[in-house]
């Protein structure tokens, strides 16, 4: 039972970070209907922009988050701006090949300015493992599922209690109708893109003391978190957060009573499964649902 528990809390830790980078997903195909293929690329580039402000700048980690959050906001502004919203206004389909390119553009960007390597990123608070009731938790782990908590309690504030979060929302949902009210959606949209980069950068910071800064972060972030919106239901920001962090459950008892080189199989495993029966996400919606 032991070790159920710590399977259990391993698979709610890395399942709250692909929660974080499949709601950057959701953000952005919200409100531009477009899959963001960048997504993983971002996370890594938040990770160690957020590594040079910890080692070189010696800021503070709350500072550090605060500042990379920044720094990626407008980098996802700007990549939508100047971008991806022009070609997506002569089809969806182009806006997505825009991404792919954003995603080897970005790639490219971590390998010329920083390394290739895997960089050693210092966790918060240490990684002496804690004794909870038999069950040993690094305190990483705690932070993560704190930190993701607090942001997904701010994300439901924003949306469900701000006029600017509603504003979003009915741009993205009502585009039409939003505009004859008076809401700029251009505007919504890059905003929506500017809380999703900033997503990824917290993404990229909490999950790189555990997996390194750098390496094949951007490629195994990128699909984990596409697999969690997918699963979930990418319509929905409740289903993605169920996806992630059923898909870290899964994942770490495979891990734990199958064996890890079945970890990323599974994740491949129930994107087809979810695909074929049913496409929309355990939670989502299709369009004639919402009718």
């Amino acid at each position: 039972m032991t070790d159920l528990f710590q399977f259990l809390v391993s698979g709610l830790s890395i399942g709250s970070i692909y929660a974080l980078v499949g709601l950057g997903y959701y953000l952005v195909f919200i409100s531009s209907r477009v899959i963001n293929f960048a997504h993983g690329a971002l996370v890594q580039l938040g990770g160690v922009i957020a590594l040079s402000l910890l080692v070189s700048w010696q800021l503070s980690y709350a500072s550090v988050f605060l500042v990379a959050m920044f720094i990626m906001a407008a980098v996802g502004i700007l990549f939508d701006r100047l971008l991806v919203g022009p070609a997506r206004r002569g089809d969806v389909l182009s806006g997505i090949l825009m991404t792919i390119g954003g995603f080897i553009f970005f790639e490219q960007a971590i390998y010329v300015f920083w390394t290739k390597d895997e960089l050693m990123f210092p966790s918060i608070s240490g990684e002496q493992p804690l004794d909870l009731m038999g069950v040993m938790v690094v305190p990483q782990a705690i932070w993560i599922l704190g930190i993701t908590l607090l942001i997904l309690a701010i994300l439901w504030l924003f949306f469900s209690r701000s006029l600017l979060g509603s504003a979003m929302m009915a741009a993205a949902e009502k585009p039409e109708a939003a505009l004859l009210m008076g809401i700029n959606v251009r505007s919504m949209t890059s905003l929506a893109w500017g809380l999703a980069t900033g997503l990824a950068a917290v993404a990229g910071i909490l999950i790189a003391p555990i997996t390194f800064a750098g390496g094949s972060l951007s490629t195994e972030m990128g699909i984990k978190g596409f697999v969690a919106a997918i699963l979930g239901g990418i319509t929905r920001a409740q289903g993605v957060v169920v996806g992630g962090l059923l898909l870290g459950v899964i994942e770490a008892l495979t891990t734990g009573y199958v064996s890890s080189g079945w970890k990323d199989a599974i994740s491949f495993t129930l994107l087809i499964v979810i695909l074929a029966a049913r496409p929309q996400g355990l939670l989502g919606t299709t369009q004639r649902e919402k009718v």
